[in-house]
């Protein structure tokens, strides 16, 4: 790839000339060279059109394909219709994931012509559960393949009684190993890996008939939906695989077929066939517990003998998070996500470990270890919205960036797609299109283009009623979306009430509804501000009181939310000196005077006690305006204190 198309003129004559120096040494074949020189005009921010697509180029060549596809990430995110950052990630993405594509199968009536399938299950002690399997899936296949790794109860018998294959295995801590030599044992042209506590019903049987037979793919993924004690959740598994091409599992625990599909370059086709699961519904007490710590002895022998292996380890590491060593399960996700080698598939134990960093490294106010965390996650799972939107809600929320998170917005919802979902984690009633729509809307009004969050206001809202209309049981939209005929004033209305009912994350919604109408004020800003308090979004809350200053500078209620912010934050001086900041810019605020009394009691002071102190303490460093207000304050309450008294005549002269 040549970088002569595509190098921006929008820079100073200086770079300009660092610009023609790198392209000289790009064509030579110093591509080392020609990088450090892209990278010293690197900014950030408002680099110019082609910059990181140069740098994603040199990357290339150098042979660091992950930092790559990051640079071309980022120059798509900042020029979308650049094509030849388009086809470096199509391409370099293919040979990470593989192809992969999409296809619904809604036909329920079976086809008159039945493909050849082999049923493959590893099974142990599975007397329960296996006949509703083995029923479920009977009359669909030609064959039923059980690998047995060591029951005690009447498995083998019932795996016989419906004319199974029966082989026998002796375990050895591996998945993978006892998955691979089940498929050895099928004989037809497709294989159903299933397991015993899955089944499928009978209108989604005639949808894998014809998945099977529209031979769009070698290997076929379905959903899994499983019961749980509260709820449900949708997991994506491999069903089908077309038999002799190779494919194999690797890794003992949570094993996949991902790096084999991506080096065997075999097309994957995520479909909309639904299995279910009932291993999660009904579980013994401690047995989760049991399984846990199984799986994590898995896990550490395997990396007694693997300990590069960075996938096993980031398992281990989701393991252990789910243990009270949460040290060890940080120290093992840092080191996994440090290990993921460039052609590593962005499987979901990688997305899910992303995802418990983000979150840990916020909780523990990390900020560069969040920030990069946030780029590796971009760079493997940039075509997965889900992810995508999760994402663009950290930069928005967790650091107050709603341009970055806008960004993101935009780029999810251009290719929107459920492939790929950790419902487990990110749910889908709130990581979905509908969702990622309205977040783009809301970042649209904080940048002030309040036509384009309108657009997007009636996308969300258009999403809604085409999945209401689909549904069975059509749930009432929300209020948000019902409003439209509603002024900017008439919104307003509407979002005090849900802020009296602690409603927070409502209230601000219904804000940035009411501003798409209008504009932003300072006051939707300290609003906006004061639900993010409520939910410890403490970054996101300052930025947004400080785009309220830029407004109106002088509103007491910025500071006493400063003083909220700082209380959250153990800053407990602090959060006195600016509640007092707050009380004298409107002493009549019964709310701030509140707070300068809540505040004094926990530093074990009277109100009174800590308005003489601050004054003081404020005209000594030099806020002698502040600190002559507050003296004056204190005397209100204390008139008869002579040195106080003495103090003021002095500087009030």
């Amino acid at each position: 790839m040549s970088l002569k198309n595509h190098l921006s003129t929008d820079l100073d004559l200086s770079d300009k000339d660092t610009q023609k120096k790198a392209r000289d040494a790009y064509d030579k074949g110093d591509y080392i060279g020609a990088y450090n020189l892209y990278l010293s005009i690197y900014q950030n921010e408002n680099n110019p059109r082609g910059l990181q697509l140069s740098i994603a180029l040199c990357l290339l060549k150098m042979n660091k394909r992950r930092q790559a596809r990051l640079f071309a990430f980022k120059e798509l995110l900042d020029y979308p219709d650049n094509e030849t950052a388009t086809k470096l990630i199509i391409d370099q993405s293919s040979k990470v994931v593989g192809k992969t594509i999409y296809r619904r199968f809604d036909n329920s009536v079976r086809p008159e012509k039945f493909p050849d399938i082999s049923l493959v299950l590893i099974v142990k002690n599975e007397e329960k559960d296996l006949p509703r399997c083995l029923e479920s899936f009977k009359d669909i296949v030609k064959e039923i393949v059980v690998v047995d790794t060591g029951s005690t109860d009447r498995t083998v018998e019932i795996a016989k009684s419906y004319g199974a294959r029966v082989e026998f295995f002796e375990w050895t801590n591996d998945f993978a190993e006892a998955r691979n030599v089940s498929l050895s044992f099928a004989s037809c042209e497709w294989i159903l890996r299933t397991d015993a506590d899955e089944y499928i019903e009978e209108p989604e049987k005639a949808k894998l008939l014809h998945c099977v037979n529209s031979g769009v793919a070698d290997i076929y993924l379905c959903p899994t939906v499983s019961k749980l004690k509260v709820g449900e959740q949708t997991v994506e598994n491999v069903r089908l695989i077309k038999n002799h091409l190779g494919v194999v599992y690797h890794y003992p625990i949570h094993e996949t077929v991902a790096l084999s599909a991506a080096k065997l370059g075999l097309l994957q086709c995520l479909t909309n066939i639904k299995f279910l699961h009932s291993g999660y519904e009904f579980v013994e007490e401690g047995s989760s517990e049991r399984k846990t710590e199984r799986n994590i002895s898995v896990c550490s022998q395997y990396l007694d003998k693997h300990p590069e292996d960075f996938y096993v380890r980031l398992v281990r590491g989701l393991l252990l998070l789910n243990t009270p060593r949460k040290a060890d399960a940080i120290s093992d996700l840092e080191r996994g996500v440090k290990d993921i080698p460039d052609d590593a598939s962005p499987v979901k134990y990688m997305g899910l470990a992303y995802i418990g960093l983000c979150q840990q490294y916020a909780f523990e106010n990390r900020e560069i270890d969040l920030i990069n965390i946030l780029l590796d996650a971009q760079v493997d799972f940039n075509v997965y919205s889900c992810m995508m939107q999760f994402i663009g809600q950290v930069y928005c929320f967790t650091r107050g960036d709603w341009k970055r998170a806008n960004k993101i917005f935009e780029w999810t919802l251009k290719r929107y797609t459920t492939k790929l979902t950790f419902s487990d984690v990110l749910i889908a009633e709130k990581f979905n299109e509908v969702e990622c729509s309205k977040l783009m809307a809301e970042t649209c009004v904080l940048l002030k283009d309040y036509e384009k969050a309108r657009k997007y206001y009636l996308q969300a809202k258009k999403l809604k009623k085409k999945i209401s209309e689909q549904s069975e049981n059509p749930n009432n939209e929300k209020h948000y979306e019902d409003v439209d005929s509603f002024s900017a004033e008439q919104l307003r209305i509407l979002a005090k009430t849900p802020k009296e009912n602690l409603q927070y994350f409502e209230t601000y919604s219904n804000i940035l509804r009411a501003a798409s109408k209008s504009e932003l004020t300072a006051q939707d800003y300290l609003d906006l501000a004061n639900c993010q308090i409520q939910i410890n979004n403490l970054k996101f809350a300052q930025v947004l009181i400080d785009a309220s200053r830029l407004i109106n500078p002088n509103m007491a209620m910025g500071n006493n939310l400063e003083s909220l912010i700082a209380l959250k934050q153990k800053d407990t001086q602090k959060g006195l000196e600016k509640a007092i900041e707050a009380f004298i810019q409107d002493p009549g605020n019964e709310k701030y005077q509140q707070n300068v009394e809540t505040v004094a009691s926990i530093l074990k002071m009277s109100p009174v006690e800590a308005l003489r102190k601050t004054g003081l303490e404020w005209i000594t460093s030099g806020k002698v305006q502040n600190g002559i207000y507050t003296l004056m304050m204190y005397s209100k309450f204390q008139p008869d204190d002579q040195e106080i008294k003495s103090f003021l005549a002095k500087y009030l002269k």
